[in-house]
């Protein structure tokens, strides 16, 4: 009997403590608000929210992307398709924006980071003639994303854009 009550408590114990860990582990989670901003725009197949201050542009597509772009270029979104154009494509755009091949801007200062839980590849560049803007890469259910803004920080509207791809596909 006592050997039994030492067993059953051996358990509560773990019980409680795993209990302990999770209820930690979730209240230094960050969490996103799963209302998003914006205009639903389909882009290559997928979805994302376009903020107000980013819907004056439209949608082509192309063989192995699709592109959203805004009149007043401060705001570009390319979803690139699983196949050689968008391979090639995507390839082409990571070397330019990311190791900054044949780019005159200055720059590029690449980082790998974790922004509201997701993985991103953050690039900062500078142009003489349009300013600082920013780059995110990452994927999405297994096809890859660009982001490209005017600005130098994820603000609020690209924070919107980048998790609306993740809740909307």
């Amino acid at each position: 009997m006592n050997r039994k009550t030492l067993i059953i408590g051996i358990i509560i114990l773990i019980m409680l403590i795993a209990g302990l860990m999770i209820f930690n582990n979730s209240s230094n989670t960050k969490t996103t608000n799963t209302t998003f901003n914006g205009v639903k725009t389909n882009i290559n197949e997928y979805s994302c929210m376009i903020p107000k201050e980013y819907q004056n542009g439209n949608v082509t597509n192309h063989p192995g992307y699709g592109l959203y772009g805004t009149d007043n270029d401060t705001l570009y979104i390319t979803v690139y398709s699983n196949d050689n154009n968008g391979n090639a494509m995507y390839n082409g755009d990571w070397d330019y924006f990311a190791k900054g091949e044949n780019n005159v801007d200055e720059g590029p200062k690449t980082e790998n980071i974790t922004y509201d839980g997701h993985k991103i590849v953050y690039v900062a560049l500078h142009s003489n003639t349009r300013g600082d803007y920013r780059l995110a890469f990452f994927e999405v259910k297994g096809k890859r994303v660009m982001l490209e803004w005017r600005g130098n920080e994820i603000n609020s509207n690209i924070a919107n854009i980048i998790n609306s791809f993740y809740a909307l596909n």
